[in-house]
């Protein structure tokens, strides 16, 4: 005789199993799981913006194609947390979804009557949520993104200030082509103006009548710190005025560009050990900004007082 049951009946069958299934847990690690669940239902309501935030391809894509379809996820993401919660609630034997409906309310309740005393603390809260995301443009927008405000960081205070991780760096400046005029009556006196990390600001000479290209062949040395990769060089294009300067191009210069370029200083050097201002020693140009070009190197240098550094470090 045939015992097997039919396909609806094993269906049913395995329903029933699920539902009448109760976790022997205490009363309070049952609301932390009620806690939890609940969180990451209101999570997944983010998971288009979740996924957009996300380096991985496929994440994108995936939010892409979320992003166009946004009433049919959030229509289905509804019915999918609402059924997660009643499982999760119907596993627990000490909550009904009546009850956590009564305590969701009360606590939302709770919540919108003690906004108001909330309310300047979270404006704080957002505010420097705001300054601290947008950092970079909030500086730029202000016109201090080159430069640095507090000569100290938090690493500093780890290795008892010490100045033995900088090493010192020769910037080399060949020329700058290609630059925009200040005034249609009058040639550009050029100038070129570095900015990077805690070094002070360095400035060639003024290169007086250069106009759009100039030749500068000069130096300047620098101290750099290899291992933070948030250090930036900036270099600024400018022209000398009557009164101040008027900035007519500049670059950003990461960490890991400033590496290879003094990677690249060792292997171009002659059987002299010197590099010469020709294209030979400068082949890597950097694009400015709004336009131009400008040829830079650096290269390493050997610093006499280096061992007394790190003498005087922790």
């Amino acid at each position: 005789m045939d015992t097997t049951k039919p396909p609806l009946d094993q269906i049913k069958s395995h329903a029933t199993q699920v539902l009448d299934y109760r976790l022997n847990i205490d009363a309070e690690y049952q609301g932390w799981i009620l806690i939890f669940t609940t969180i990451t239902c209101a999570w997944l309501f983010c998971l288009p913006c979740y996924c957009a935030g996300m380096s991985s391809p496929s994440a994108r894509r995936m939010a892409s194609w979320m992003s166009q379809r946004l009433p049919y996820f959030y229509t289905f993401m509804t019915f999918f947390n609402i059924l997660l919660m009643y499982l999760v609630i119907q596993w627990l034997p000490d909550w009904t979804f009546g009850q956590y409906v009564a305590v969701l309310g009360k606590s939302a309740g709770w919540a919108f009557g003690h906004v108001l005393k909330w309310a300047t603390s979270l404006a704080m809260i957002i505010a420097f949520g705001v300054v601290v995301a947008f950092k970079e443009r909030i500086a730029l927008m202000l016109g201090l993104d080159h430069k640095q405000l507090f000569n100290c960081k938090a690493k500093d205070c780890l290795n008892c200030w010490s100045t033995a991780r900088f090493k010192p760096i020769e910037l080399l400046i060949w020329k700058v082509e290609d630059l925009a005029s200040s005034d249609l009556f009058h040639a550009n006196h050029v100038f070129v103006e570095a900015y990077m990390g805690y070094n002070e600001t360095m400035r060639t000479r003024v290169h007086n009548n250069a106009g759009s290209d100039c030749i500068l062949k000069e130096s300047m040395q620098l101290n750099f710190d290899e291992d933070d990769d948030e250090e930036k060089l900036f270099l600024f294009v400018q022209n000398q005025k009557v009164m101040g300067a008027q900035e007519l191009a500049r670059v950003e210069i990461s960490s890991t560009a400033v590496k290879k370029l003094l990677k690249d200083s060792e292997k171009l050097k002659g059987p002299q050990q010197v590099l010469q201002w020709d294209s030979n020693y400068f082949p890597t140009s950097f694009p400015l900004i709004p336009r131009g070009q400008i040829w830079i190197t650096a290269v390493p240098v050997e610093d006499e007082y280096h061992g007394y550094a790190e003498l005087t470090g922790c």
